[in-house]
């Protein structure tokens, strides 16, 4: 068969060619290349993995068709989706990358005897028998991220892994994709798009159930508090996020860094103490499959003023042009 009659759908190559220059455009905007690396020792990141496009390539082709459903009541335009907006906005292209990376890591956690990925022993020992918030919020967390792990075992992701701005924004995008469309009608798109959109309720998903998590536990800085065999790669990147003000997104691409001197920064930024810092990052590198002696060294760390690394980060969510307000509460 010819190759212009294959359907139209996203290849691995066009998923990496978009999230490289998705990448490559939010580190320019964030000027985060600049600042980092002339503040510690890398000089180039670690390159983009295959099978963490491969599986974004399933989260795109599973949004999409999931959208192709609530707006126009079929999943036959679902590769057409994928395609022209799913792919085309950048922020949704940009989360599902980094749920890629954190959906291997929680996978490579079991092997180093970290236990489950969907129960992580700090979790898990909030339950129990109580029926107090921090139960609650540790049993929801638990369904939450079994369910994640689950779906991207089949390449596929819910839209409540979406934060609300970035889901409005897609939705916008294909809407915009299929109003162009001849046989379109623009109001029953909108209606459809509407009708989606209130259905929406972020209280239900993944991340704000990590946050909600992360606000009972009260962001613990003991080196047993941080444990990374205690909580996890996901609970471990939302304590971070929730200390640093700093996106998951951006975080989890920090891990893709052959010497983690982006996390560096921001750990210290967060006052752990050195070796909380250097233990955490040498766990870290071990779940990512990086070198540890590429490491910064713990004099380095050392001599990486807290108040210093604040101010670096500061600037990073300053310049973050995808940054969001975190859940009130």
């Amino acid at each position: 068969m010819s190759t212009d009659m294959a359907p139209a759908r996203p290849t691995l190559r066009d998923v990496g060619a978009l999230l490289r220059q998705a990448d490559v455009q939010a580190r320019q905007a964030m000027a985060v290349p600049a600042l980092v690396r002339h503040q510690l020792l890398p000089e180039q990141a670690q390159a983009l993995r295959e099978d963490d496009l491969s599986l974004t390539g399933g989260f795109v082709e599973s949004l999409a068709v999931q959208l192709a459903k609530a707006l126009t009541g079929s999943a036959d335009l679902g590769p057409d989706i994928a395609r022209h907006a799913v792919l085309a906005h950048a922020p949704t292209t940009r989360l599902l990358f980094a749920r890629a990376i954190e959906a291997r890591l929680c996978r490579q956690s079991s092997l180093l005897g970290h236990g489950t990925p969907e129960l992580p022993p700090r979790v898990e020992a909030q339950v129990g028998d109580a029926q107090d918030e921090l139960a609650e919020a540790a049993m929801a967390l638990i369904i939450a991220q079994s369910r994640f792990l689950s779906r991207a075992q089949a390449f596929a992701i819910d839209t409540d892994e979406l934060p609300p701005e970035t889901l409005h924004g897609l939705v916008r995008s294909c809407l915009a994709y299929l109003q162009e469309r001849p046989d379109s009608d623009p109001l029953e798109l909108n209606r459809a798009a509407a009708a989606f959109l209130q259905g929406f309720d972020e209280r239900r998903g993944r991340p704000h159930r990590l946050m909600r998590f992360c606000h009972l536990f009260e962001l613990p800085r003991s080196a047993e508090a941080w444990s990374l065999a205690e909580n996890g790669a996901s609970l471990t990147v939302a304590m971070l996020e929730r200390t640093s003000g700093l996106p998951a997104d951006f975080l989890f691409d920090m891990l893709r860094d052959a010497d983690l001197a982006r996390l560096a920064v921001v750990l210290r930024a967060c006052g752990l103490e050195t070796d909380v810092a250097a233990g955490l990052l040498q766990g870290l590198a071990a779940l990512a499959s990086l070198r540890a002696d590429a490491l910064p060294p713990a004099a380095d760390l050392r001599a990486l003023v807290p108040e210093d690394a604040a101010r670096l980060v500061a600037g990073w969510r300053n310049l973050d042009p995808l940054a969001h307000p975190g859940a009130l509460w």
